[in-house]
């Protein structure tokens, strides 16, 4: 909170909890950002709507503060509010239009939400225009993926990939094991009174942990969900329904604005896409374990129906089977989008179902901790050497064009980059490699150690050795913060 911005947060939930407006208005006009959490999570509407403050509470809803009653922070705040005064100024934003556009979705759910929209089928079942312009990049967004089953609700399409409907639902995960396992197109008969609408809009939350559903439809999409056994989504319906009746009771006249369910509002972080992607990796990494164990029918048992990941990929890593899925590819790596284009590098298998590509000059350990990000769009460590994998993993990320992994791998391994568990030799050694990768994270973290150490680092025989340019980078830099202190 030292900085100037830190200062202006710190200041905004000053004002907000003493109603102090004119203050208030000259913060908002100064960039303040009035949805900004402090370290107990709340917003600085949270802190008017505390003290009572109506004025405050109104200047902060009419410049934009997020008061959704389907997100924890409004919740919060109708909680909190110290009178029914303040509820009513809530309830009277809350049947407005929304005045802002919803926040952007990360990278990877926005992508998989763009591959759900770029079939024709699904973007005409959107209530919506797409919520950006990747949204509607077409058909090419899902080449070489495109949809590989269509459900028909009341006659009408819904196109989506089998993985996701897995990994989301078990009860589609158990029909796409079992009866629908060949089939290409599922029709739900009448009698199962399923609505295209809340349906589509499900499907939509699989792919992307969000999703927009009128008030009067959360009891017939409890049902869905019921019936889909998504036992997280279903707690979270059933808990904007408690709260909708709530606020019946308190304003009949109150006309309920649209619902926006978001994954992060789910309690259990197992029933959020991230966890629904590790599942199915698991999964398609346990089956290539196995695959693995009879590596001398390797290539003639590739790509086998056995299994229940709705892999539709092998790749061949040394003496490795990774059983993949081309739209979680396709849509991380550009890479791997223009290879699986191609068909035609593909190695041939005997009686394997699947097709085979072969990736040379990288470990298979390291090949599934980058499968682990592209899934899952995090690493939980780096192994038992961390340095050697952090390396290589820098290499993949250059290679496989997944430059964000480049900063998951930095956060990870500056821990490790330390005097008391490197030498000087490998510090230096780090900062040559942060250049070459253009890790610019452990580039500024190698040049500090070095800073405070410089003596100590200048007497030593590697650090001469090493390049004069880096000596002169520190030098330059260690004279810049003398004279500036």
């Amino acid at each position: 909170m030292g900085s100037a911005a830190g200062g202006i947060e710190l200041d905004i939930f000053q004002a907000a909890r003493a109603g102090d407006c004119a203050l208030l208005a000259r913060l908002l006009q100064n960039g303040a950002d009035l949805n900004a959490c402090d370290r107990w999570d709340s917003i600085p509407l949270y802190y008017a709507c505390l003290a009572g403050h109506d004025d405050a509470v109104r200047m902060l809803l009419e410049a934009g503060a997020v008061c959704d009653d389907s997100t924890f922070e409004g919740e919060r705040c109708y909680r909190a509010a110290l009178n029914l005064g303040i509820r009513r100024i809530l309830c009277e934003y809350e049947s407005r239009p929304r005045p802002l556009r919803p926040l952007p979705l990360a990278p990877f759910p926005a992508a998989l939400r763009s591959a759900f929209l770029a079939c024709p089928a699904n973007r005409v079942g959107a209530d919506s225009t797409p919520t950006s312009s990747t949204d509607a990049a077409g058909a090419d967004q899902l080449w070489p993926a495109p949809p590989d089953i269509t459900l028909y609700v009341q006659g009408r399409p819904i196109e989506a990939h089998r993985v996701i409907l897995a990994a989301r639902s078990p009860y589609f995960r158990t029909k796409l094991a079992t009866e629908w396992r060949n089939r290409k197109e599922v029709t739900f008969s009448s009698s199962h009174s399923l609505s295209f609408k809340l349906m589509h809009g499900l499907v939509d939350f699989f792919y992307s942990d969000r999703c927009e559903v009128p008030a009067e439809d959360l009891e017939d999409l409890a049902r869905i969900c019921k019936a889909c056994k998504c036992k997280g989504i279903l707690e979270m319906v059933n808990r904007l329904i408690s709260h909708k009746r709530r606020r019946e009771e308190l304003d009949r006249q109150y006309s309920q604005k649209p619902f926006v369910l978001q994954g992060r509002s789910m309690d259990r972080a197992a029933d959020r896409l991230p966890s629904a992607l590790r599942r199915i990796l698991h999964d398609s990494l346990a089956n290539s374990r196995e695959e693995d164990l009879h590596n001398n029918e390797l290539l003639e048992t590739c790509g086998t129906s056995k299994y229940n990941d709705l892999a539709d990929v092998c790749i061949k890593v040394d003496d490795r089977i990774f059983r993949c899925h081309q739209l979680i590819l396709t849509l991380r790596s550009e890479y791997f989008k223009t290879r699986l284009s191609r068909r035609t590098d593909f190695l041939h298998s005997n009686g394997g179902e699947l097709p085979l590509l072969e990736e040379h000059d990288v470990s298979a350990e390291a090949f599934e901790k980058m499968l682990e990000y592209v899934y899952t769009d995090e690493l939980d460590h780096l192994g038992d050497d961390p340095l050697s994998l952090a390396e290589e993993l820098f290499d993949i990320a250059s290679r496989y064009l997944l430059f964000p992994l480049k900063r998951v791998v930095a956060d990870l391994l500056l821990p490790h980059l330390h005097l008391d568990r490197v030498s000087s030799a490998e510090l230096c050694r780090w900062l040559m490699l942060s250049d070459i990768y253009d890790v610019a994270k452990v580039r500024e973290h190698c040049l500090d150690i070095i800073d405070c150490n410089f003596e100590a680092f200048a007497e030593s025989r590697e650090f001469r050795a090493f390049a004069s340019d880096a000596s002169v980078t520190v030098w330059r830099r260690r004279v810049t913060n003398e004279c500036a202190s």
